[in-house]
């Protein structure tokens, strides 16, 4: 009896042993395999990863927030800020200077009609410092996006500037070298990028944030130069490239083709906002975010953003975003090859984040192809921004990701697409 007993217990534990298996299976064992296969290794995900959202002056306009009480304004920027928590964002990249003007009190720059409603027109209150300090209480780090050089985008009319906008003061100046510190081009106006007074305020307005605000970066986007077509050697600053050939030869010095020159002119600014901001604050982080056709930044006629420089060096910038929007099957450049690409120039010296485009989720099969190229993968799939969070970090060893844009991620639609993205992230 007492070996019968004995055989009656062990069966008992073996068949308690087998439910237990069977019970936590799905958590420990096999099905966590298939959760592990289905987010397609996301457990590698580096718990340092930026995960960013741009955040535009096009938000500010959409919201109409220059007619935003104190008040409203501040409730508005605790919901959006929310929100990107809830999206599991952990960096939000706010537009501060989208066209030579400031969306806070600045000493350099004219108030953004953007936030006040008219440029030049003083707020009774600083939307920056709350900005910055409520994404801080949310754990979000906050990156300040400038734009370096664009002055107006829709009109070259200087009286339409405010009156202490120091374009207009140059433009209007009398003394002709101030005067081309400002240049009009295709009906815009732009900072003139070979001009030293130019390159002085986009410095000083960017150290006035860092001092001032307690911001954890500063990045420009990709408009640099504007693409100035087969006249390129004619027109723009080629003034100021022929004075810069004049004086090489007065010193018996060799002078760069008018190409090389202009991208010096880009990494000689990049330098200097990298130089000042460590100078007041060294974890303060300095990027760029140009656009991600490399051939594009090389061309003799327009940006002469030097990046393959900038990455394999300490001295211009701490992290390149490049703004990789196509998909997978983008028949002229894939988004897997232009990641490759770009990582292949990857150092350990500049971080290498890679930005996304939400807007072209769920694109209809219209709109996809309109797209330049067509884009058709865009309408078919609802995977793109997942597979290529996926695809950057396995292809390019990637550290981050800046989505744009705000709007475009809490909006109602391609809902299927944005949260096959939450399940990487």
């Amino acid at each position: 009896m007492k070996s019968y007993r004995q055989y009656g217990r062990i069966r008992v534990m073996v068949l308690v042993l087998v439910f237990l298996c069977m019970v936590m299976e799905p958590v420990m064992g096999i099905g966590a395999k298939k959760i592990s296969n289905s987010t397609e290794n996301s457990q590698a995900v580096n718990k340092n990863e930026l995960r960013g959202v741009w955040i535009s002056y096009l938000e500010f306009a959409n919201a109409q927030v220059s007619k935003m009480s104190k008040s409203t304004f501040c409730s508005y920027i605790d919901t959006m800020f929310d929100k990107c928590k809830e999206l599991k964002m952990n960096t939000v990249v706010v537009q501060v200077r989208p066209s030579g003007d400031a969306m806070y009190p600045s000493k350099y720059y004219p108030w953004s009609s953007y936030i006040s409603g008219e440029q030049g027109k003083a707020l009774a209150y600083d939307p920056l410092s709350y900005m910055v300090a409520s994404a801080h209480r949310r754990g979000l780090r906050f990156y300040a996006w400038v734009n370096p050089y664009r002055v107006s985008a829709v009109s070259t009319d200087i009286t339409k500037l405010a009156v202490d906008n120091q374009a207009r003061k140059w433009r209007t100046s009398k003394d002709k070298g101030l005067k081309r510190n400002v240049l009009t081009y295709h009906n815009q106006l732009y900072y003139n990028p070979a001009k030293n007074e130019v390159r002085t305020l986009i410095v000083n307005g960017v150290k006035e944030i860092v001092r001032n605000y307690a911001v954890d970066g500063i990045v420009f986007d990709d408009y640099f130069y504007p693409d100035l077509g087969q006249s390129y050697k004619s027109n723009f600053d080629a003034v100021e490239y022929k004075n810069y050939c004049a004086a090489c030869k007065q010193k018996g010095k060799t002078y760069k083709s008018i190409t090389e020159w202009r991208r010096s002119n880009v990494s000689g600014l990049l330098k200097r906002v990298k130089s000042a901001s460590k100078a007041i604050r060294k974890s303060v982080q300095f990027g760029v975010s140009p656009q991600g056709n490399i051939d594009n930044l090389y061309l003799s006629n327009a940006n002469y953003c030097d990046v393959k420089r900038w990455m394999k060096s300490s001295g211009f910038i701490d992290f390149i975003c490049p703004q990789i929007y196509w998909s997978t099957s983008n028949p002229s450049r894939p988004y897997n090859k232009a990641v490759e690409e770009w990582a292949s120039f990857k150092t350990n010296k500049v971080k290498f984040y890679v930005a996304l485009a939400v807007y072209k989720a769920g694109l209809s099969k219209q709109e996809a192809s309109r797209l330049s190229p067509a884009d058709m993968r865009w309408c078919k799939a609802d995977t793109n921004l997942k597979e290529q969070v996926v695809n950057g970090r396995k292809i390019g060893k990637a550290e981050g990701f800046m989505f744009y844009r705000y709007d475009n991620l809490v909006s109602s639609k391609a809902c299927s697409e944005k949260k096959n993205l939450l399940s990487v992230l």
